[in-house]
């Protein structure tokens, strides 16, 4: 799975992903971007259902390799078992032109809804919000 790390990060400095505030000042302009890549490069974070995630990344990895070729993005799926916290679901990180999120949002998507109904809760797909973006009134209500 080398061919799935980042290259901005992982080029000239091996350990910047562990330790990204003690970057050489002079390298700190191309590493610490954070939501956006190059020109025109967003991120975006999907949760995966664990049992569609085998058919994203295929027989040894070719599907996502092919995903990558045809869209141009850079698609990076959390560990087996390393799931966003409280679900059964694994996070898929991508970067690219917004193109290219929409080309591989509509891939996984597909993949998604293609499992046999028994293999899933019966809402496939589930959007998280975080916490900070709830209305104060509103968790006032619920709780």
């Amino acid at each position: 799975s080398g061919h799935l790390q980042q290259p901005l990060m992982e080029a000239d400095n091996p350990d910047s992903r562990k330790r990204p505030l003690e970057t050489p000042a002079e390298e700190a302009g191309c590493t610490k971007r954070t939501n956006t890549g190059e020109e025109g490069e967003y991120f975006l974070k999907v949760l995966i259902p664990s049992y569609a995630a085998g058919s994203i990344i295929g027989k040894g990895g070719q599907t996502i390799v092919q995903l990558q070729k045809e869209t141009g993005a850079t698609i990076k799926l959390s560990k087996s078992k390393d799931f966003y916290p409280g679900t059964t679901e694994r996070v898929c990180l991508i970067q690219g032109t917004v193109e290219a999120l929409n080309g591989v949002h509509n891939f996984i998507a597909e993949k998604v809804r293609e499992m046999p109904q028994s293999a899933q809760k019966p809402e496939p797909v589930s959007i998280l919000q975080p916490q900070t973006t709830v209305n104060p009134d509103r968790v006032k209500q619920v709780s």
